[in-house]
């Protein structure tokens, strides 16, 4: 079966996550101080939704399975990876921004070295002016709540706009993943106060992250990723949502390391770390 996109994108996240954990788990051993994860890729679980008509939890509800691309458990928290492997021009997670923030708002990710020369909205404009866009409304409901927009150009006549809305918006599939996956785990083990608070809000020791991890071997460049300058700040590990190459995930897993939102004792990380794989190797439906 010839590897997919999809599959190429899992693939590298799961080897370059290998490789920054290994460098951290040395260094950390030098210290003495104690350090243990576990990368999972390509979890599968399921949760019940609330009943849509009245918000509630009840036997009649109906049950949505999550898919997971990579999961990385650890002492310090977890970090919820969906990887893309897009090429062209994205734009991030973007919502009011695209309609009341002007170029200068947004930072980007990836410039070539004659681009970092130039002004960033400068650059943005140049190239920008190769697409004639979609006309965004604030009318558009799905958009203001969200949307990511990926630019590609292949050849000189040829571009592609795709716009990414509702669940296919990457950052809302991290995020959605990571609020269902504490409902899972607070279902199946006992594990830290924060778990007793059963609402919606994503807790704060699993992160949702997106990678756009696609890179052009020829060109020797990644994809050139745009957006809001927290969402994509590496050393911000409280705010940022997205990453757009290696050394910005790997800055973003030390910043997360060095935030301590948590500290799970060997024997709780072994009970989730347990829990977890068996969603990896069998699903938990």
């Amino acid at each position: 079966m010839a590897e997919t996109a999809y599959d190429r994108a899992e693939i590298k996240t799961t080897e370059q996550l290998s490789e920054i954990m290994r460098d951290i788990h040395l260094d950390a051993k030098k210290k003495n101080e104690r350090f243990d994860y576990k990368i999972l890729r390509n979890v599968h679980f399921a949760n019940k939704v609330k009943n849509p008509v009245t918000q509630e939890m009840n036997d009649g509800d109906s049950w949505r399975v999550m898919q997971i691309d990579n999961l990385l458990v650890t002492s310090f928290g977890v970090i919820n990876v969906e990887s893309k492997y897009w090429r062209g021009m994205i734009f991030h997670d973007l919502s009011e921004e695209m309609f009341s923030s002007s170029l200068d708002d947004f930072s980007a990710v990836n410039l070539s070295s004659r681009e970092k020369e130039k002004e960033t909205s400068q650059m943005l404009t140049n190239r920008l002016d190769r697409f004639f866009l979609p006309n965004l409304s604030e009318e558009n409901e799905s958009l203001t709540q969200g949307y990511t927009m990926s630019l590609e150009q292949e050849g000189r006549g040829q571009r592609t706009i795709t716009m990414h809305t509702g669940i296919s918006n990457p950052a809302t599939q991290a995020e959605l993943s990571s609020k269902l996956l504490v409902r899972y785990i607070n279902s199946e083990i006992t594990m830290h106060k924060q778990l007793e608070n059963k609402n919606d809000r994503t807790i704060d020791f699993v992160k949702p992250l997106v990678y756009y991890n696609y890179y052009d071997r020829y060109d020797r460049s990644n994809s050139l990723v745009v957006g809001n300058k927290t969402k994509l700040n590496a050393s911000d590990a409280y705010n940022c949502t997205a990453v757009a190459n290696y050394e910005d995930l790997k800055t973003f897993i030390e910043a997360f390391r060095q935030a301590k939102r948590v500290r799970f004792s060997r024997k709780t990380l072994e009970k989730m770390i347990g829990t977890l794989k068996f969603a990896e190797d069998y699903g938990s439906f």
